[in-house]
């Protein structure tokens, strides 16, 4: 039994998962491929900084901006995880409530396998699924890199992209968590969906309002922001802060299906 849920899951979502790759790969692509334009035009960078100041704050860093570098952390890096979360929130709030909701589990539970083990697979699986999107994402940047005649630092397009993983795993331990202790799938959805996406209008209106400003410390996408930085090195710290929660998230994932009545 070991590792068949987990592959069992993969299986059953390997055609969304190509599906999907193509569909974020050829988006991601297409950023390399129209900035030579971007680039070029003319007085870009004046217009840039004689903008409001809350615009300057929404863009970052304006010199960095030019470069393919800045320009793909600010189209692509900054917000891959919301995309990454979209395809996983879904199918982590279904992980366990949708076992129940289609009357499947008790026929899984018959099995020998733990309670555990049912959480811990579907998680993996959920994690591999990210991985290969992101994999594939990355894949698209490099392969689209070289058909631009503009400077790339393609390390750092491997690291920026891996960089997008960490947060994108705690969102959906944080579905699964609630796929785990809710009572319907879309209640889980919902919370996570409500939570992630409310994180991510948060950090835009924090970069709007100076008022704002102070509640950086709260905002889960400022996290990832400073940890897929424009010098090419992903911090630890927010890395291990992301990969931290994803494991308390779980870990209470399985404490609560451990104790939750199945009857009914």
């Amino acid at each position: 039994m070991l590792g068949s849920i987990y592959l069992k899951t993969l299986r059953d979502w390997r055609g969304q998962i190509l599906a999907w790759g193509i569909g974020i790969g050829v988006l991601s692509a297409a950023n390399i491929l129209v900035f030579p334009s971007f680039y070029q035009m003319e007085g870009l960078v004046a217009f840039m900084k004689n903008m409001p100041p809350v615009f300057k704050n929404l863009i970052g860093d304006l010199d960095a901006v030019i470069t393919l570098e800045g320009f793909l952390k600010m189209k692509l890096f900054d917000s891959l995880p919301l995309l990454l979360a979209i395809f996983g929130i879904p199918r982590a709030a279904q992980a366990i409530t949708g076992e129940l909701e289609h009357k499947s589990c008790d026929l899984l539970l018959a099995q020998p396998v733990r309670r555990w083990r049912i959480v811990v697979e579907k998680y993996l699986a959920i994690v591999t699924a990210l991985t290969i999107l992101a994999f594939l994402v990355g894949v698209a940047l490099l392969i689209s890199s070289l058909f631009v005649d503009v400077p790339i630092n393609r390390w750092y397009i491997v690291r920026a992209t891996a960089g997008c993983l960490p947060p994108s795993w705690m969102f959906v331990a944080l579905a699964l968590l609630g796929s785990c202790a809710l009572p319907r799938s879309r209640h889980a959805a919902i919370l996570a969906g409500g939570i992630v996406f409310g994180s991510y209008v948060f950090e835009t209106l924090r970069l709007f309002s100076p008022a704002l400003t102070r509640w950086k410390a709260v905002s889960l996408f400022a996290y990832h922001e400073a940890g897929v930085a424009v010098a090419g090195a992903t911090a630890a710290a927010s890395t291990i802060l992301f990969l931290s929660l994803s494991v308390i998230l779980v870990l209470a994932a399985v404490a609560v299906f451990a104790r939750r009545d199945l009857v009914g």
